[in-house]
């Protein structure tokens, strides 16, 4: 089988207005399903081509389908074919809308369109009313490759196709989002249908289904609805709740017997302290001055006061300030104590606690 490929404009489908919800909106025909040839002939009248007619089969149609997805770039929807004519012409090609999607049916090979609004009115107004596709082919087998591009005209090459129909106003309905989930829910379709899907799949469903379909959920929203209308008639059972006002005394209450447990753990994290402290102001662990910051640690964390207790040294300049602060004789009944501040001179100076005291005034004087 040859492998060369052509391009050639061929297969055309009538574009019609949609104007209510239940058609087919956004989505065109771009190739029938078995072997197909244009009105003038082609592709037998093509000087080089072998084949006598194109072809589609499910095969040559998923493999079109699989080309279409690898591509990263969109395919365009142009007017007559302007995009191929731009560098002999020198004219713009403006796209007429993006092919979004591709998907094969019984029916063929079918896109989902993204129109351009220009487009659009130009479709709704019958001033354009036909697709053209533009594609690759075997030119042996006839076998259709790769969809290139389409165009919007009003010469198509082929007859009998179906129709295709330009995207309607409902997409810029405020709740369409809403809509969209319901039809997707109510016609079975995953998360990912768009509005040509569910459109598509509405007008597959015979009528007869479609009424069907409806009367059940009607049915269940009734059932739903009055359900509900039930449970509102119903009084509550006040024995399974409490009065706002009951609800807020209770947490107050609970805070407040909160604070005072946490108050007797601390009175008791101190008592049980106050022996090692008084022992550390007796020894010179402690100086007088820091008493009431140790009985705030042994309140608020009485383990780093203990660890703290264990680990610094006794200090015999500061023995003995707790008695005499108390106005008891300490340990050194002749020499007054030492505040940490006169032990700080002391070790500044590099004198004794006595010189010191000799050269420090008295009260008084």
């Amino acid at each position: 089988m040859s492998t060369q490929h052509a391009l050639m404009v061929a297969l055309t489908a009538e574009a019609t207005t949609s104007t209510g919800f239940g058609e087919t909106t956004g989505r065109i025909q771009l190739f029938p399903l078995g072997t197909f040839v244009a009105r003038d002939g082609r592709p037998a009248t093509i000087k080089g081509v072998t084949a006598k007619a194109w072809r589609l089969t499910e095969e040559d149609a998923q493999a079109l389908i699989k080309r279409w997805g690898q591509q990263k770039t969109p395919v365009v929807i142009d007017y007559e074919h302007q995009t191929h004519h731009s560098e002999t012409n020198g004219k713009p090609a403006p796209a007429a809308g993006w092919i979004a999607g591709l998907e094969l049916t019984p029916a063929g090979v079918f896109a989902s369109v993204e129109w351009t609004d220009r487009a659009r009115a130009l479709i709704r107004a019958k001033e354009y009313r036909f697709i053209s596709p533009v594609f690759s082919y075997d030119k042996d087998t006839g076998a259709v490759l790769e969809l290139v591009s389409v165009a919007l005209t009003n010469h198509p090459a082929l007859d009998g196709m179906q129709s295709a129909q330009a995207k309607t106003d409902l997409g810029g309905h405020p709740n369409m989002d809403k809509i969209l989930a319901m039809l997707r829910k109510l016609l079975g379709l995953p998360d990912t249908a768009d509005e040509a899907a569910c459109t598509a799949a509405l007008a597959a469903l015979p009528q007869e289904n479609l009424l069907a379909l409806l009367k059940s959920k009607d049915d269940a929203l009734t059932a739903t609805q009055t359900a509900l209308a039930a449970a509102k008639a119903t009084p509550p059972d006040t024995s399974q709740y409490v009065s706002m006002a009951t609800f807020t005394a209770v947490q107050s209450e609970s805070a407040q017997l909160r604070a005072k447990v946490a108050e007797l753990e601390g009175a008791q994290a101190v008592a049980a302290l106050t022996t090692e402290i008084d022992a550390a102001l007796k020894d010179g662990r402690l100086a007088a001055s820091a008493k009431d910051w140790a009985l705030g640690m042994a309140k608020s964390n009485p383990e780093n006061l203990r660890a703290f207790l264990k680990a610094v040294p006794p200090i015999p300049a500061l023995a003995g300030q707790q008695s005499a602060a108390n106005g008891q004789p300490g340990d050194d009944a002749g020499l007054a104590a030492l505040t940490a501040d006169d032990k700080y001179v002391c070790d500044q100076l590099g004198i004794t606690a006595e010189d010191y005291l000799k050269g420090k005034p008295k009260e008084g004087n």
